[in-house]
């Protein structure tokens, strides 16, 4: 069973959840990563799970199999010790509760993702964005929303749906499961070219265009340059 760990109460109730994870070349999980580093917001809980493998049994890690589970196991760097874990990171303007995911085997992908959401539904959270990427041919941000009106409000910016296929792993489940609890949603990708040797090899650059979309959408200022480096 997943369990819930708070460190702390939500800077303020009510705020968009910003969710990223491994994925696509780690576009999702380095977009969140640097909101953190950046923004500095408030740690406010984690979530640990005997679901979150050390090693994973498969490649990449977003694409879990039912015979394939991974090995369980701690990180250790520089003495110290840590268990995988799920932060959640509060800050009070904007009003967002940073989500830094990770990928649960496959049996439980989705226990993992309602917890998630239970702990948005207790802290307020109507409205998420998804950070993520897509290795086809088109412009650098497109997006998804779990209804029209979302929608339409992201193509007044200039973003469009032209991503068709499926969304897989963490930020893909909490999305879609979202929906269903009545969390409106809105998922932003990332252009980037596909690595065929590590599907997850780093691209910031693809980052840094969603960085630049999801400033817009919030009036967020952040400094972007770190990367550039």
């Amino acid at each position: 069973m997943s369990w819930i760990k708070y460190t702390g109460q939500p800077v303020v109730k009510e705020a968009t959840a910003i969710v990223g994870s491994p994925g696509l070349r780690s576009i999702g999980k380095i977009a969140v990563d640097y909101l953190v580093e950046e923004l500095r917001p408030k740690l406010v809980a984690e979530l640990y799970s005997p679901h979150f493998p050390i090693l994973y049994g498969t490649k990449p890690s977003y694409a879990p199999h039912p015979d394939f589970l991974g090995q369980a196991g701690i990180k250790l760097e520089k003495g110290h010790v840590e268990l995988i874990k799920i932060d959640f990171y509060s800050l009070a303007s904007p009003p967002l509760l940073i989500t830094k995911g990770y990928h649960a085997d496959f049996k439980g992908q989705y226990e993992v993702a309602e917890r998630v959401l239970d702990l948005y539904q207790e802290f307020g959270v109507k409205r998420m964005i998804v950070l993520a990427g897509y290795g086809t041919k088109g412009k650098d941000v497109c997006c998804a929303a779990t209804d029209l009106e979302l929608l339409e409000e992201l193509m007044k910016y200039g973003i469009s749906t032209e991503y068709e296929g499926p969304f897989y792993g963490f930020s893909g489940l909490v999305f879609g499961l979202g929906m269903l609890r009545g969390i409106r949603g809105i998922s932003l990708f990332g252009r980037t070219q596909p690595n065929v040797v590590d599907p997850e090899y780093p691209d910031p650059k693809a980052a840094k265009a969603l960085l630049e979309r999801l400033s817009s959408l919030l009036n967020l200022t952040i400094d972007l340059s770190k990367l550039d480096d």
